[in-house]
């Protein structure tokens, strides 16, 4: 019971209790004041009958106010509650559950709701991974990607999101028995700016996974990262199926080769940028076999 009503109660018991002990010890004086002879109903009884009915019917609405409040605040904390659960899940939608970064979900409503202006979309797929999972197992395998993720994903700088892939279902029921999602070894950079930002950005990431590569869990699988990547300009009007089969079709020109990292971006659109940043560019073409 709130304080409040805790003492209204107390108050309302108090009088109570007074008013009968003094009924009781001063009944003929009582009886003479409010019922003088030859009078049917006297001014004093008037008064204190409608004192009384006024101090019961304030009681009953004051005490059915706290109960309806009692009420309220209840569906209130309840209605805090649902809308935290609605958020978590929202956000539990919109998160690769192995990596713990956005995924393929968020990407889509990202590039439905970006700015309109010059973005570029940059695909990376991690060489060689699945030797990993056929050698130690999935968990390690998602161990090493949830390292590999994270690493990239708070280093991340303004104007720049990394999202995860989604998983492609296995047609095989034997190999679902032991992992319900395969693949998990491509990521998608969205990354405001001109193609100079993004091929900076990529050479930024090749360092990165450099010196992820000699951290002692990556180092104990005889595992050196590498990948193959495709970057793409995203104009205003692009829409996502429109962009993201573009970024595909490029990554199958770094995919063709086979032995080294190779990136594939716009040569065409390169020698624009490239006499006031040839700096990003060569030093990208030493970490890189180019295909553009």
């Amino acid at each position: 019971m709130e304080p409040r009503k805790l003492i209204s109660s107390i108050g309302v018991f108090i009088a109570t209790v007074t008013g009968i002990i003094l009924f009781v010890t001063e009944y003929d004086k009582i009886k003479k004041f409010f019922f003088p002879e030859n009078q049917v109903i006297s001014l004093p009884l008037y008064l204190f009958s409608i004192a009384a009915i006024g101090s019961v019917i304030c009681y009953v609405m004051y005490s059915l106010y706290y109960r309806e409040k009692e009420k309220h605040a209840k569906t209130k904390t309840d209605l805090i509650n649902i809308k935290s659960l609605l958020l978590d899940s929202e956000r539990l939608r919109l998160i690769d559950f192995v990596t713990g970064i956005p995924n393929q979900v968020k990407f889509k409503i990202d590039m439905e709701n970006r700015p309109k202006e010059l973005f570029h979309l940059i695909l990376i797929d991690l060489d060689k991974f699945g030797v990993i999972n056929k050698k130690r197992g999935f968990q390690k395998g998602d161990d090493i990607i949830r390292i590999i993720a994270q690493d990239l994903f708070i280093k991340m700088r303004r104007d720049e999101e990394m999202y995860k892939l989604s998983y492609k279902m296995e047609e095989s029921f034997v190999k679902r028995v032991y992992r319900k999602y395969t693949g998990g070894d491509e990521f998608i950079f969205l990354i405001k700016g001109p193609q100079y930002e993004a091929v900076g950005f990529i050479t930024r990431v090749q360092k990165q996974l450099s010196q992820l590569s000699k951290r002692e869990d990556v180092l104990e699988l005889d595992y050196k990262i590498q990948f193959h990547a495709a970057i793409v300009p995203l104009y205003p009007n692009d829409t996502y199926d429109l962009a993201y089969d573009k970024l595909q079709r490029a990554y199958v020109q770094a995919a063709e080769e086979k032995d080294g990292m190779r990136v594939f971006w716009d040569s065409r659109v390169e020698l624009d940028y490239y006499k006031s940043h040839s700096f990003i560019y060569d030093n990208a073409r030493k970490e890189f076999l180019v295909n553009s």
